[in-house]
């Protein structure tokens, strides 16, 4: 699939022993100060930051960069019925460093999608179903001139690019608790490959050891 012409896309998480990202009450607050520093340094080497819907809906982010300097970024957001608020923060704080595109799908009415671009949001429009099309997205923000995406999403958008084999890089945060729990948010969700030889494989290229914390880096593999 990566022989299209779409922006490097790098997932980027911190999980559980157990590979969830968030307990069963959404709890997702797994990384120190430390780690979040690594984040927010990887977040200033690439073109744009993207997440779903779900995560606006929950955590209201700014997405944002702190520690470092930076040129800025885009903000992208998946939101296939075009319904998060004209008040998130990824619309009203600073779309002057940080713009804010939301890809949604071709059957928003127009009298919506102007209220948004009025608050200055950039609106790509891409398949006529339920959901957005990301190949057809992803092709547009490349166009648009994103060479670099850094994947911050939950695990349901996480899924729609591993279903692809979409991911060229990871960055996994593995964090020292276990919560367990069906209900609880797993790194990757969706409905899964039936059988290991059908999912994508990643190369470990880099591990670093810190206090109680270990991050793996990991490639796709060729």
């Amino acid at each position: 699939m990566k022989e299209i012409n779409i922006p490097y896309i790098i997932l980027s998480a911190a999980m559980t022993i157990d590979g969830k990202i968030a307990t069963k009450k959404g709890d997702s607050e797994l990384s120190n100060k430390a780690d979040w520093k690594e984040v927010h340094k990887l977040r200033t080497e690439v073109d744009a930051i993207m997440v779903g819907k779900g995560t606006i809906l929950k955590d209201n982010p700014k997405l944002h960069i702190k520690y470092y300097n930076h040129r800025g970024y885009y903000r992208i957001v998946l939101d296939s019925h075009l319904t998060i608020p004209l008040d998130s923060n990824v619309i009203s704080f600073r779309q002057e460093i940080y713009p804010t595109i939301i890809c949604t799908t071709e059957n928003v009415p127009l009298n919506k999608l102007k209220k948004y671009e009025d608050k200055g949001v950039k609106i790509i429009q891409a398949g006529d179903g339920k959901r957005v099309n990301l190949i057809k997205t992803l092709t547009i923000l490349k166009d648009f001139g994103i060479n670099s995406i850094l994947l911050e999403g939950g695990g349901n958008l996480n899924w729609s690019f591993i279903e692809y084999n979409l991911i060229d890089e990871i960055r996994l945060t593995i964090a020292p608790w276990i919560v367990g729990g069906k209900e609880a948010t797993s790194l990757v969700e969706g409905i899964g490959f039936e059988k290991i030889s059908t999912a994508p494989k990643f190369e470990l290229f880099d591990v670093k050891v810190r206090i109680y914390y270990i991050t793996l880096r990991y490639k796709r593999k060729q």
